[in-house]
């Protein structure tokens, strides 16, 4: 295989892996007002009070209708907070019809005892969403009663809103005017964590996670995500094909996850020949052995291989990205990489092929790798 019909494969795998990041994402929070859909949006996106004022300075757009509050995130994700749908379509811009046409996501808020009468507001959500959310908000009222009381509160509204899950939350704190100390959050992350997953089957998870204040434990997932396949594809025919294309997807993914920016196939993997000239040996190990039949023992070794120097890899971007600089630097990638390089080997020399292969354990390893170096 020559140079170019290497890169031709590289391109074609790249092209089957990566995520399509020109989709767009709608979220609709719908509740009474005062039910705290401010707030809970603040909270899932992992705000502190002060990001969750320069969010309504920056982000907000205000609708026609009194209660309506349209949040551009960017040009792809947009959050609607309304009282319910026909408030929506009363605003009628251009911005709400578009948003009509297709909502990915609703999440219903109520607060307090159940109430029958909102699930009219519910059902009309229903019809326009690919899933919905049900949020019990501001569930600090109950704290001062018996947990029964919360539980049989839960029941009736699972019962009046013919529901099968409601999600008991807590976001308050979030007042610029709040004498808390501390704000009080409970019960936002596994609600954060199904809207995540959804989003994910869907394809559609950077797009959101582009937005939240911590980006870290995303970045860890891109990361152990692409460990674990690239210990899987040293196994296959034409493996570095497969390798590169993985490790161009894990830069694009990290380059979106911090800037927003969509790395081109060519921008992506125009990145890997400045850690390739560092690692000369094990590159060209990992290329020609690609072109061998299986052969257990050195296909094992290659897997360590292709997990250290990616782990390294993607471990530079990181910091550079969450930095602030720029990958064209690469003399900057080129010295943090020989560090990662180093430190990686340290770190992945001992573990099993077992260990890198498996998801939670290799995921543990780099939050840890992240933390230390």
């Amino acid at each position: 295989m020559n140079e170019e019909s290497f890169f031709d494969r590289v391109k074609a795998n790249f092209d089957e892996k990566a995520p399509n990041l020109s989709q767009t994402l709608n979220i609709a929070v719908i509740g009474k007002v005062s039910s705290g859909k401010s707030s809970l949006i603040n909270a899932l996106l992992k705000l502190s009070r002060r990001q969750a004022l320069e969010i309504a300075k920056v982000g907000a757009i205000s609708g026609v209708t009194k209660d309506l509050r349209i949040i551009k995130l960017d040009e792809k994700v947009c959050l609607i907070d309304s009282p319910g749908l026909d408030d929506v379509r009363k605003e009628n811009s251009e911005v709400t019809k578009n948003f009509l046409k297709h909502i990915d996501i609703g999440v219903f808020v109520v607060t307090g005892s159940s109430d029958a009468s909102q699930k009219v507001n519910l059902d009309d959500l229903k019809k326009h969403c690919d899933s919905i959310f049900v949020v019990l908000n501001k569930i600090d009222e109950w704290d001062d009663l018996d947990s029964t009381v919360l539980d049989d509160v839960i029941h009736q509204w699972k019962s009046d809103l013919d529901v099968d899950k409601i999600y008991p939350i807590c976001t308050k704190g979030y007042d610029p005017k709040s004498r808390l100390p501390k704000m009080d959050i409970r019960g936002v992350h596994p609600l954060r964590k199904d809207i995540e997953e959804f989003l994910e089957k869907k394809g559609k998870d950077l797009l959101l996670k582009r937005h939240m204040a911590e980006k870290q434990s995303y970045a860890v997932t891109i990361i152990a995500t692409a460990l674990v396949a690239v210990a899987g594809e040293a196994f296959l025919p034409g493996s570095a094909a497969w390798i590169t294309a993985t490790q161009g997807v894990a830069i694009a993914s990290l380059s979106y996850l911090y800037t927003g920016k969509i790395l081109s196939t060519n921008a992506a993997i125009a990145i890997l020949p400045t850690f390739f000239a560092e690692t000369a040996g094990s590159s060209i190990f990992l290329f020609v052995k690609s072109f061998l039949p299986p052969t257990g023992i050195i296909d094992v070794a290659a897997a360590g291989v292709s997990v250290i120097i990616t782990l390294a890899i993607l471990a530079t971007v990181n910091n550079i990205l969450s930095d602030g600089a720029q990958l064209e630097q690469k003399e900057l990638l080129s010295s943090k990489f020989r560090t990662y390089h180093k430190q990686a080997k340290e770190v992945i020399k001992d573990l099993a092929l077992t260990d890198i292969s498996n998801l939670p354990a290799i995921s543990t390893i780099v939050t840890k790798f992240l933390g230390s170096y």
